[in-house]
């Protein structure tokens, strides 16, 4: 029998290789951003070493960067919920299928994480024009007279996101569901407990952690999301992603372009915060 001495040391020995790579990788370039953006800035040049307040002043008090910021938290916001929804669904589905029909909706799921951001984003261009794939769609059925476009929307960029998003929801949902004991479905319909029922007394109590782990996932991609906002969404809807390539290519602002990752960072890890707060303590279930 080990002693618990033996126990911790066996797990910092385990955990030792994942915490050195998060270190290397994560730790020390996000010490190196902090400190860039203290640095001052002059034209022509990328930084000038110092040391300063002067971005984060600009952070708090400039009204088109406050705008990103909305922007950016309010399509993040929008997307993580429609993601969690879809994901849900589709994961109680493929969870209540037999297994020839789950290991197809697998590999449908897995679809988009084998194809590169950009090319999903061309896929879209075929599907959002005034001539693409959509508009004939409803035109062939009858729902619309004339054609219509959605490319260069809002809405075309929420539906890029959720899509892009949408494939690592569903795979943590769906470990969720097959934590679940079924028993307590069959013991829910021999006390005679509707379907709806049964979802809202039995299934949603035991997935709603995953719910939240699901909103955490996809809040902390689409906040970051640079390309499919700026190739599907319209001109005016600028996002932190896209803020902090302008500084950092094409104004050569490098401690600005760092304040705004700094900003992005800890904004996402301020929601992470909120929704492990928010989010209740996994209960066990018996029969």
């Amino acid at each position: 029998m080990s002693r618990p001495g033996e126990s911790r040391l066996g797990f910092w020995l385990v955990m030792a290789p994942a915490l050195t790579l998060s270190l290397v990788c994560f730790g020390v370039p996000a010490l190196f951003m902090a400190r860039m953006s203290l640095n001052g800035h002059e034209p022509m040049t990328a930084y000038v070493d110092g040391f300063t307040f002067e971005h984060y002043r600009r952070l708090l008090s400039d009204q088109l960067i406050a705008g990103v910021i909305w922007n950016t938290a309010r399509l993040a916001f929008l997307a993580s919920i429609l993601t969690v929804v879809l994901a849900y669904a589709f994961a109680l589905l493929v969870w209540l299928r037999p297994g020839r029909w789950r290991i197809m909706f697998i590999g449908l799921a897995l679809l988009p994480m084998l194809i590169s951001e950009i090319a999903i984003i061309f896929g879209w261009w075929m599907v959002f024009p005034k001539n693409g794939l959509l508009s004939y769609l409803l035109m062939s059925a009858g729902l619309i007279n004339n054609k219509i476009s959605m490319m260069y929307t809002e809405g075309a960029a929420l539906v890029g996101l959720v899509y892009v998003t949408l494939p690592y929801c569903f795979f943590i949902l769906l470990s969720v569901f097959d934590g679940i004991d079924r028993r307590t479905l069959e013991a829910a319909s021999d006390l005679g407990a509707p379907p709806l029922t049964t979802f809202y007394e039995v299934i949603l109590p035991q997935t709603i952690v995953g719910l939240f782990a699901a909103f955490a996932q996809a809040f902390i991609w689409t906040m970051g999301a640079y390309a499919t906002p700026l190739a599907l969404g319209p001109d005016t809807l600028w996002t932190l992603g896209y803020l902090i390539q302008d500084q950092m290519l094409s104004k050569h602002h490098w401690p600005m372009a760092a304040t705004l990752s700094m900003a992005l960072m800890l904004g996402v890890a301020g929601m992470i915060v909120v929704v492990r707060w928010l989010q209740p303590t996994q209960r066990a279930f018996h029969v």
